[in-house]
């Protein structure tokens, strides 16, 4: 499998709230709002997040509600630093131990494009919800970074993209209506980061291509990385930068009979 990309996560510091970049706090308040689709929290909950991971982007997205519920992963529980309250269990998305209508809501952040078989995760999923299910994927194919020697980074970040999915709305679409489901909405979140600085989400996305194309992988040099970035710092400190990212964000209802 492909390394893991996902969007620069918010922080826990202090064992606070989670800091969420400045940048993603309008995204994070629209997802908070499309989960709920127009009914109290209390008529949400309670709600299943699937590939929970750590639960940083859910507490990012629940921080201040009274949303609860379960998080699953297929990694055994680490340290949780989710929000208070909510269960979190290892269990495999295509066979859920849960009966049906069990959730409210369901909610899968940046997992979509890692499912084997997306139409009958959807299914199941669906299967133990009687709510909407919301699916916010980032599409890394719109990963950009504005410098002077364009073609440079263009390398480097197709490297770490390489392996997302092409066309995502639409596997999105036909893997919803596969599985039984109507995609209620589709739209996507452009998320602009006009400075480069540290600790806001340009600054943390590099240091995780860095991560990867450096370390974890080794296909690039530390030196050819970091005269990139040095080149990008340059074009920030000139007011000349700027970082795209894209998410899809689909709202997925059972067909209405």
């Amino acid at each position: 499998m492909p390394h893991h990309r996902t969007l620069a996560p918010p922080e826990r510091r202090g064992g606070g709230a989670p800091v969420i970049h400045a940048e993603l706090r309008r995204h994070y308040d629209a997802l908070y709002d499309q989960l709920l689709n127009g009914r109290r929290p209390r008529e949400a909950r309670p709600v299943l997040d699937v590939g929970t991971g750590d639960g940083l982007a859910l507490a990012a997205i629940t921080q201040g509600s009274p949303l609860h519920g379960v998080g699953i992963d297929t990694a055994e529980p680490g340290y949780w630093l989710g929000p208070e309250g909510w269960s979190v269990i290892q269990a495999d998305a295509q066979r859920l131990p849960f009966g049906e209508g069990s959730f409210r809501s369901a909610l899968l952040v940046d997992v979509f494009e890692w499912l084997r078989h997306p139409a009958a995760t959807l299914a199941e999923i669906a299967r133990v919800t009687d709510g909407p299910i919301l699916v916010v994927q980032t599409d890394w194919e719109g990963l950009w970074f504005q410098a002077d020697k364009a073609e440079v980074g263009r390398d480097l970040v197709r490297a770490f993209t390489r392996g997302a999915p092409e066309q995502l709305r639409g596997r999105i679409r036909a893997a919803s209506a596969e599985a039984g489901l109507e995609l209620a909405s589709s739209s996507v979140a452009t998320i602009t980061v006009d400075e480069l600085k540290p600790n806001n989400l340009a600054w943390d996305v590099l240091e995780s291509i860095r991560r990867y194309l450096v370390i974890e992988s080794a296909q690039v040099r530390a030196r050819r990385f970091d005269e990139w970035r040095a080149e990008l710092q340059r074009a920030a400190d000139d007011r000349q930068f700027t970082m795209l990212l894209r998410r899809i964000v689909a709202l997925l209802e059972r067909w209405a009979h």
